[in-house]
């Protein structure tokens, strides 16, 4: 399927602390901006945490009435376990999504990496070398 990264929008970002309560919660609060964000929607009750080398994570995904933000539980621990995190590490996370499929949060320094590790974690779920374009 040619143009698959084109459906995606690459259309909020939002920085990740990780911290002692959001570790012992296994928590994380979104920004108040996420909440603007095309790929992420109240029903969507998952999401998938993506590391630069394009490993993943199925993390549940609520949204919190009273508090009006998204937030990450079931799996956000595990996360920052198998990333070796301290407490203080910062995430840039980039959402990624088309508001229809479950909605990526690529770990990404820069916007041109989130599309290579994006194509990183298609290619390894399609098992298709092709979809990156370049190895």
């Amino acid at each position: 399927r040619t143009g698959a990264m084109s459906s995606f929008s690459f259309d909020y970002c939002f920085l990740a602390e990780v911290t002692a309560s959001n570790l012992k919660e296994d928590k994380l609060y979104l920004p108040m901006g996420a909440t603007s964000s095309i790929a992420l929607h109240k029903q969507c009750k998952e999401t998938i945490l993506v590391s630069k080398e394009g490993n993943s994570w199925n993390v549940s995904l609520r949204f919190s009435e009273s508090g009006g933000k998204y937030y990450i539980t079931r799996g956000w621990r595990k996360f920052c376990l198998d990333n070796r995190c301290e407490i203080g590490d910062l995430f840039a996370f980039n959402v990624v999504g088309d508001g229809k499929t479950t909605p990526l949060m690529c770990v990404c320094p820069e916007r041109k990496e989130c599309s290579e590790i994006l194509s990183k974690y298609l290619s390894r779920t399609s098992g298709e070398s092709s979809l990156g374009g370049h190895s």
